[in-house]
């Protein structure tokens, strides 16, 4: 087979980041060559969690034509899988879904090829990349009423342990010091596999040379009192956990079809400061849902303020005629929304400096991802980033993708 070059334009969530990785590992596994530009094939990976994702992923294939003019076009990804009709309007080659990367291979190719499952993982240095995402769950049937997920991602899959310790054992080989879990649905990970989350933190944190993982979600309900001892008693699990909380009234959890209560999710959260006082907690909120009112917004925004979020991601709410939610009354004007995800946003600010100032003067570990001039660029355990100078560090070299102790 004649070489061939490739690029992989990336859209979405984490999930989606690994999912190129994953292709772009088995596209030079088989003898093609990543280019940035005027590559043989141009593939996007899209996003349609929301109506802005949509117009990104149009917008994105659209660059993608352009920097590769002569290539074979492929759209991959969660708009296509739901969306299909739509996407063939785009002029693309190759239209696929999610997944099984190795027969989208052999269908850009045209030939049988036989793609090796061990592919390298780049070392970090040479990706300029600080912290390894890998993906250990799919899907996701909780069917929140706002949600197109569950139609893009489909039923619950779990990687068996096995695996999981095979890649992260793989990457700390190449230097990765930071190893982030990612998945639809995290937090169930394992189920209908006599096996779960708190289970395979276990194993991780014993493998060899690992500095430190860190969850990219969990549901507050899948956040037990084995996995809230589990991180207070291993300094190898960041004391950060991005919880959703989507809105702060019973009346619209309810009709998001989330499976909690204000009041459980308040004891929740006050369980786990109890044991991990300095945690960093960020959440999603949804704003502008159908029924929500300007007081029903205010009372999110006062339960907002009252948690002490570290962080929070607002999301204006998205309308997907394939889900629930488009047939509940009670739409909230696109102006209103925007207000709402303003105010919300700005709060989130101030939550995030108030909680990054308990720790001026403190030790912490960061891991390295940048520099500029003399100055470098990190990320806390607890999420937040930090610029510092040689001087303020205590103890390690300052190598991309290693972890330091510095003075704050």
């Amino acid at each position: 087979m004649p070489e061939l070059t490739y690029k992989i334009y990336t859209l979405g969530c984490k999930v989606n980041q690994y999912d190129s990785f994953d292709l772009s590992r088995k596209l030079d596994s088989v003898g093609f060559k990543l280019k940035d530009k005027n590559a043989d094939i141009a593939i996007t990976n899209t996003c349609c969690v929301t109506q802005s994702a949509i117009h990104k992923s149009k917008r994105m294939i659209n660059k993608a034509k352009k920097e590769n003019p002569q290539a074979k076009v492929v759209v991959i990804g969660c708009w296509p899988q739901v969306y299909k009709k739509e996407v063939k309007n785009v002029g693309a080659d190759i239209i696929w879904g999610v997944g099984e990367h190795h027969k989208l291979i052999k269908k850009i190719t045209n030939y049988k090829l036989q793609i090796s499952n061990k592919s390298q993982i780049p070392n970090p240095k040479f990706l300029n990349k600080s912290r390894y995402f890998i993906k250990i769950q799919d899907g996701c049937e909780q069917y929140c009423t706002y949600c197109i997920i569950p139609y893009t991602r489909g039923k619950l899959k779990s990687r068996p342990a096995k695996e999981v310790l095979t890649e992260v054992k793989q990457a700390i080989d190449v230097g990765y010091k930071e190893i982030v879990l990612c998945g639809i649905h995290l937090g169930l990970y394992g189920k209908g596999a006599n096996t779960n989350l708190e289970q395979l933190l276990k194993k991780l944190i014993e493998v060899r040379g690992l500095g430190r993982i860190r969850l990219s979600s969990i549901e507050v309900t899948e956040v037990t009192d084995g996995l809230i001892k589990l991180i207070t008693k291993s300094d190898k699990i960041c004391q950060h956990l991005p919880i959703p909380l989507q809105s702060g009234l019973n009346k619209v959890l309810k009709l998001m079809h989330r499976p909690y209560t204000i009041k459980y999710f308040k004891n929740k959260i006050k369980k786990i400061r109890k044991y991990i006082p300095d945690v960093a907690i960020t959440t999603d909120v949804i704003v502008g849902f159908p029924g929500e009112s300007k007081k029903d917004f205010q009372d999110t925004f006062n339960l907002a303020k009252e948690m002490q979020f570290s962080r929070l991601h607002v999301f204006p709410f998205s309308e997907h005629k394939k889900t629930l939610a488009t047939k509940l009354p009670g739409k909230v004007k696109k102006q209103e929304i925007e207000q709402r995800a303003k105010k919300l946003r700005d709060l989130g600010e101030k939550l995030a400096e108030e909680y990054q100032k308990k720790f001026r003067g403190r030790v912490l570990d960061v891991v390295v991802e940048s520099k500029t001039g003399d100055k470098y660029k990190g990320k806390t355990e607890y999420y937040f980033d930090v610029e510092f100078s040689p001087k303020k560090i205590i103890f390690g070299q300052p190598l991309i993708g290693g972890i330091i102790k510095i003075k704050n």
